[in-house]
């Protein structure tokens, strides 16, 4: 029911000014959520490539501030992180006993960023380069197909739980000691031993390792920009709605 004239509440002067600047800023957000997010992931994915190209550069001070902002979300191990401008290649992996050759602590592995030989760790390992990068991906495509199909937090579920298992079974297998992921007797068992036994228990590109983390935040990264580009535009449509005419009708926007 329409609140009667008479009871309305009429804002005038600098509080009228304040709320119009409120309702300019909820409606620039929802207009523009979209570029936030994609600006987002391209901003994780320009540092996590920043790092290496720094140091490369001869600027490790700034370098170690790009490692630094992504340390929290990421372990940055270098046996499970890409190595760029290398002598032997632009990018590479390597296992951790050559790493530790090349002057790695292994008491202190994520500390170690490279060096001009075999090149400088990325400031995102593996599987978060894969989750952003779908991500990037993922969001561009939202966009071309507006948000079709749509995915619900099942589909998001669906999507995140192969990493979940990969992710929490390298936990328990190091934390516990066991080491089953380690030496992946699972996979021996079901392949038969058909491939090098590198592929089994190795870090690098190729190995199942490797292929587990990028497959597995791939298709986690996927979810995740699809899920929350169709949730907030569900949510910021009918902000728009509301917002719109009536600043338009306050003569407070430029449309």
């Amino acid at each position: 029911m329409n609140t009667p004239p008479h009871n309305r509440i009429v804002v005038t002067g600098r509080a009228r000014e304040a709320v119009i600047a409120v309702q300019k800023l909820i409606l620039f957000v929802a207009r523009y959520w979209y570029l936030f997010v994609l600006g987002l992931t391209w901003l994780v994915l320009l540092l996590g490539l920043l790092a290496p190209t720094l140091l490369a550069l001869g600027l490790p001070d700034a370098a170690e501030w790009c490692y630094e902002t992504l340390a929290p979300h990421n372990h940055q191990l270098p046996q499970r992180s890409y190595f760029l401008f290398g002598e032997a290649g632009i990018i590479r992996t390597y296992p951790v006993e050559q790493l530790i050759e090349q002057g790695a602590d292994p008491l202190n592995l994520q500390a170690f960023t490279g060096n001009a030989e075999i090149g400088y760790k990325t400031a995102l390992n593996h599987r978060m380069l894969a989750i952003f990068g779908a991500m990037l991906v993922g969001g561009l495509g939202w966009g071309l197909t507006k948000g079709r199909p749509r995915i619900n937090a099942v589909g998001l579920l669906l999507l995140a739980l192969p990493l979940l298992i990969d992710g929490l079974s390298h936990m328990v297998s190091e934390d516990s000691g066991l080491g089953f992921r380690a030496t992946n007797a699972w996979a021996i068992a079901l392949t038969g031993g058909a491939l090098a036994p590198e592929f089994y228990t190795g870090t690098t590109v190729g190995t199942l390792n490797w292929w587990l983390r990028t497959v597995t935040g791939g298709l986690f990264g996927l979810g995740l920009v699809w899920f929350l580009c169709s949730y907030l535009s569900a949510r910021f449509a009918p902000i728009r709605a509301k917002l719109e005419p009536k600043l338009r009708r306050a003569r407070v926007t430029n449309t």
